[in-house]
């Protein structure tokens, strides 16, 4: 009986206690209340930002932080969270959310702004970094300015924007906008180097440059330049332009690409090009190797071109001589003269061309040397018989007519 009665009173002992810690655990997660006790919601960058709850009760807490640099969860025991300095020196928005056991008890905003009282860091860009002189074509700086924590200072911030071209110096104000400030600087009539700097407060950007080049070049002249006027198809004639100007009166850049076009008596096009230096562009051709007409003009492609030039080339041979040996096998074409009965400079081009009734069967080509050319014609290719030559030297023609090779 007593040994009943002692398990009945522990039973009830044991069920007494687990009774009183279930309704303590029921009031520690549906009953506990919380105060805020720091009532600050804007900080300044840098600050530290620390948020103190009271509870109504001890009972650990974990604070859920939202933000534009990411999510972090905190736990105090106390209700006292410090922030960490991620997301105190950065500029924004920061949602905060206070939990037991997974309910929410608390939430609200903090806001941090850009510490204006620190040292201003600017971050400048430009561009484009080269314009085009007349007024028509700019370039824009666009300058952020920032505090020592990188965050862009308050709208309205004043900024001082200043530029240089040759003689002129210029200043302006300009206040930031969504972040940054902004200004267009156009380009003057006058080709060179535009500086431009900006300065926030007592900080000062680097120097920028920027290249203001010549406008599109203007209609031009151009001229020849020979050493004499003979077809030798030796000498190097230098076609000439005058200097380009753009309308504002500047030479334009170096390494624009002239382009000349030689139209000749056939209506042939030959062509050469040549890169202005200082404004001149000067191109070459070899004289051609027989009598001829040219006529001349240059481009600028899409842009400026020239007057038209003629040119005229005489030719160097009246006639010349012709011998024919081993049994007319051998042909000794010269010695071919110039125009002051000097040798023609080795290099000239003589053509035969061999046919058989009006058939042709060969063309052979070769170059003079000391003003002699000797063609072969073997017999192992060419079986006995008449054949007609036609000999052609630096545009000069002889025809022989039944030649019997043998």
């Amino acid at each position: 009986m007593n040994f009943r009665r002692i398990h009945i009173v522990l039973g009830s002992l044991i069920l007494i206690c687990f009774s009183v810690s279930f309704n303590t655990m029921l009031i520690d997660s549906a009953q506990v209340s919380v105060v805020l006790k720091s009532k600050k919601e804007i900080y300044t960058a840098g600050e530290e930002i620390q948020l103190n709850f009271e509870l109504n009760t001890p009972v650990s807490t974990q604070l859920f932080l939202h933000s534009s640099f990411g999510n972090i969860l905190l736990q105090s025991e106390n209700g006292q969270f410090i922030l960490p300095k991620f997301l105190s020196n950065n500029k924004g928005v920061i949602q905060y959310t206070l939990l037991h056991d997974s309910e929410q008890l608390l939430s609200g905003i903090i806001k941090v702004l850009a510490n204006t009282n620190t040292k201003v860091q600017l971050e400048s860009y430009i561009g484009p970094p080269s314009i085009t002189a007349g007024g028509n074509d700019y370039t824009m700086p666009v300058i952020i300015p920032a505090d020592i924590y990188d965050n862009p200072l308050p709208d309205s911030t004043e900024i001082v924007l200043k530029h240089q071209f040759l003689s002129n110096e210029k200043e302006e104000i300009v206040y930031t906008k969504d972040l940054i400030g902004w200004s267009t600087i156009f380009s003057y009539e006058q080709s060179g180097r535009l500086l431009l700097s900006s300065k926030v407060k007592e900080t000062s950007s680097k120097e920028f440059s920027i290249v203001v080049f010549p406008a599109i070049p203007e209609s031009f002249q151009i001229n020849a330049k020979r050493k004499h006027e003979y077809a030798d198809g030796n000498q190097i004639a230098e076609l000439i332009t005058s200097t380009l100007n753009d309308q504002y009166g500047n030479i334009i850049s170096d390494g624009t690409l002239v382009t000349f076009q030689i139209k000749n008596k056939k209506g042939v096009l030959l062509k050469t090009q040549a890169s202005t230096v200082r404004g001149i562009a000067i191109a070459k051709m070899l004289h051609p190797d027989h009598e001829d007409s040219w006529e001349i003009k240059a481009f600028v492609s899409g842009i400026a071109e020239s007057d038209t030039i003629h040119i005229e080339y005489e030719s160097v041979l009246d006639d010349f001589k012709v011998q024919f040996s081993e049994n007319n096998r051998e042909i000794i074409v010269g010695p071919l003269v110039s125009f002051m009965e000097q040798l023609i400079p080795d290099g000239a081009t003589v053509v035969l061309r061999i046919s058989q009734e009006d058939n042709l069967i060969d063309t052979k080509m070769t170059t003079s040397s000391n003003g002699v050319v000797t063609f072969k014609v073997s017999e192992g290719f060419y079986a006995n018989g008449n054949y007609n030559l036609k000999i052609k030297v630096l545009g000069v023609e002889k025809q022989y007519e039944n030649i019997l090779m043998q």
